[in-house]
């Protein structure tokens, strides 16, 4: 078969557009058939571009997986939307269905920059509340340049414990909102302040919390304002949560998300995701796993003024996962630090092929030519971490009674 993944077909967008309208009422991709080999696992990825330089204004959504094959599973299918400033940085044509692990090996070097709009397995729907819209707002092909696509990410996991290698496949239907009927606009949450000190020394013995790394720093920068590792909204009004989610790499072993009350302090719900690091602790909302880090959908939505999320990630460095190597640069001390990865290197040696003396992608420094374990810290290769909080809000209608404050169907419409 071609491909590495056992293609079949190439990836297709399909844009419906109603009479005489100049936007698409819907857009239509599909995930193409992979050869899913007997007794294993695979997790592929895609991006399609949709073209335009006008926002997709996302009301609802359909997923549709199909396998084919006795033993053959979806495991999880994610759509993202790709916010950075290199789409034309993707793979194209028959290469453009990759095996990758959280699909963190397509290319841009701001592959992080994403958010997961939606995921199902089988035949799934799902919709946004009547009146918002969830705007995919369109992207430059390099920096600085012009918006001219929407970036689309589609994630498919599968399993196939069968004896013959199975085939999976998928199906998306993005919904454009009507026209005329939108009366809140969804706004994204990334925050990422918990990266600013995350640093866990290589064969350090045990996982290590970004809480842990954020306390260092601030103890070490008493006279600067604290990082607080948190994100919260408007401060003098309330909001309307759609989505929280959370992005680690391959070293991220658990995200937790705390809510904090407006006294300071955690006010998790009974009965919350359990820490498998801390036992007894509780979170509003975890994930354990990077490739497929879940959602969390409030009930009820309403984020009062005043209350914040904190959010951690546990990072592993060489216990149950594989310690991160880097280029030496003083004989002796373990490479890397907050806000300074170190270079990467793939096999510890005295001298390695990776390590030359100097690079000028990593100028004004210089390496002893050894491939050491090194510190890890935040950065944008797959062999450094993230720690982010994302998602998407809307506000809350002022004066609304409680219960009805995220019921905007009575607002003026915006667009």
């Amino acid at each position: 078969m071609p491909g590495r993944v056992g293609l079949v077909a190439s990836a297709l967008l399909l844009l419906a557009r109603s009479a005489g309208a100049s936007q698409p009422r819907t857009v239509r991709l599909r995930f193409p058939r992979l050869a899913v080999p007997a007794g294993q696992s695979l997790e592929a990825c895609v991006l399609i571009r949709v073209p335009g330089r006008t926002p997709f204004d996302l009301a609802s959504w359909t997923i549709a997986t199909r396998t084919t094959g006795a033993g053959v599973g979806t495991l999880h299918f994610l759509v993202y939307l790709y916010t950075g400033e290199h789409l034309a940085d993707f793979p194209k044509g028959r290469g453009s269905v990759q095996p990758s692990r959280a699909c963190l090996d397509l290319g841009p070097v701001d592959l992080d920059r994403r958010q997961l709009i939606a995921s199902g397995t089988g035949q799934s729907r799902g919709a946004l509340p009547r009146g918002v819209a969830l705007p995919l707002a369109p992207v430059p092909s390099t920096p600085g340049g012009a918006a001219d696509g929407i970036g689309i990410l589609l994630d498919g996991n599968w399993s196939n414990g069968g004896s013959r290698t199975g085939v999976a496949s998928a199906r998306v239907v993005l919904h454009r909102a009507p026209a005329h009927g939108i009366r809140r606009v969804a706004r994204q949450i990334l925050e990422r302040g918990a990266e600013a000190a995350l640093d866990v020394p290589p064969n350090l013995g045990h996982v290590m919390s970004t809480e842990t790394s954020t306390a260092a720093y601030n103890a070490a920068h008493s006279g600067d304002p604290p990082l607080r590792d948190a994100w919260s909204p408007n401060p003098s009004v309330d909001t309307c949560m759609l989505m929280l989610t959370g992005h680690m790499h391959k070293r991220g072993r658990f995200f937790g998300v705390d809510l904090i009350g407006t006294d300071g302090q955690v006010h998790n719900p009974p009965g919350g995701f359990p820490n498998r690091f801390e036992p007894g602790r509780t979170h509003l909302f975890g994930s354990p796993d990077y490739t497929d880090p879940g959602a969390l959908r409030f009930t009820p939505p309403v984020l009062h003024a005043g209350e914040a999320l904190h959010y951690a990630c546990w990072d592993d460095n060489g216990v149950t996962t594989s310690v991160r190597l880097g280029c030496e640069e003083s004989a002796g001390v373990s490479p890397g630090s907050a806000g300074r990865p170190a270079k990467t290197c793939f096999v510890a040696s005295p001298v390695s092929g990776d390590c030359p003396a100097s690079d000028p992608a990593y100028p004004g420094r210089a390496f002893t030519r050894a491939c050491v374990p090194a510190h890890l810290v935040a950065g944008p290769s797959t062999e450094d971490e993230v720690c982010a909080l994302a998602g998407w809000y809307f506000d809350a209608v002022p004066g609304a009674a409680p219960g009805s404050e995220c019921d905007v169907s009575r607002l003026a419409v915006v667009r």
